[in-house]
């Protein structure tokens, strides 16, 4: 009998561990977004794509007014991490290998890594330049947004402005900063997602997959015509 209550408190205890993702990535999965001003932002995980050796899953900003269109790549790891694999945006875009940790899990205020990554061009694949991503686990506030009240992680990169070099007045994901001198910073929350983002412009979460509201999803289909072929 004690075995067997032993065995029952390891699945209870190990098991919710094991599922537990800064991003949960599914197809169908989803975030919409409230911005700075009344703006709406939609985040759609469509198919996995093969880029490189992995096959990452996208996203899709199916209803946004500065990043319509765009598609960004991810992974989750078996711990909680998040890569970032590239974007495609407009008909050009970026592709990293390795792909960046944006989240190296477990997380604690202070936490920093790097990651060197060589990053090719999209959609033509050329070799571009070698770049040191670092981010920074910069503070864990519980954050209020229309979609309720999450614990988080505020990430960002310690060195905003090198990130930018090569993509201009867009984020490493190719999302457009409304003010290139404020940095980048995402709050993440463990099985929701990015709850926050500040790029110049500040995007709260609304709702999300687990919290769906009566809307409509653009539909993705012709957007996806875009990337067939990365590889």
């Amino acid at each position: 009998m004690k075995l067997i209550i032993a065995c029952i408190l390891v699945v209870l205890i190990a098991g919710p561990v094991a599922g537990q993702e800064y991003l949960p990535l599914e197809t169908g999965n989803f975030w919409s977004y409230i911005a700075d001003g009344g703006g709406k932002e939609m985040r759609v995980v469509v198919d996995q794509v093969p880029i490189f050796q992995g096959t990452p899953y996208e996203i899709e900003y199916t209803i946004s007014d500065d990043n319509q269109g765009l598609i960004n790549y991810w992974t989750s790891g078996p711990d909680g991490d998040v890569l970032l694999w590239g974007f495609l945006r407009d008909g050009w875009g970026r592709l990293y290998q390795p792909p960046i940790s944006m989240v190296d899990a477990p997380l604690a205020v202070g936490d920093s890594w790097t990651t060197t990554v060589d990053i090719y061009t999209l959609p033509d694949t050329i070799f571009m330049e070698t770049v040191d991503f670092t981010l920074l686990v910069q503070e864990a506030p519980e954050l209020t947004v229309p979609a309720g009240v999450f614990p988080t992680f505020g990430i960002g990169f310690l060195d905003p402005f090198a990130t930018t070099q090569s993509t201009g007045r867009y984020t490493p994901w190719g999302e457009f900063m409304a003010d290139k001198d404020i940095g980048m910073l995402s709050w993440y929350s463990l099985d929701v997602g990015i709850v926050q983002d500040d790029l110049g412009r500040r995007y709260k979460l609304e709702t999300y997959t687990d919290h769906p509201v009566a809307t409509v999803v653009s539909t993705w289909g012709a957007v996806k015509a875009l990337y067939r072929g990365v590889d």
